[in-house]
């Protein structure tokens, strides 16, 4: 009896240590996966910055375009 008490004694260790293990595991894969997402991110939002930077120029310089056409047009007359 003594010897029964010690084997689930002995599979209770292993189960949590396995247990244990599985978590770490998907600990440290979740931990990759968010560094390489935050790795990635870094160009796309840079590249994305100067795109919005470039279609703020072209428009701003779209409506500076019309405001002296219209003012041009305005003093025409």
């Amino acid at each position: 009896m003594a010897v029964a008490v010690r084997l689930v004694e002995v599979l209770t260790l292993i189960t949590l240590l396995g247990m244990l293990t599985g978590i770490s595991i998907v600990i440290v894969i979740l931990q990759r996966v968010i560094v390489i997402t935050l790795y990635l991110l870094g160009p796309i939002t840079a590249t994305v910055g100067g795109i919005l930077y470039a279609s703020e120029k072209i428009l701003v310089g779209a409506l500076m375009s019309i405001l002296n056409l219209t003012t041009a047009l305005s003093t025409s007359t």
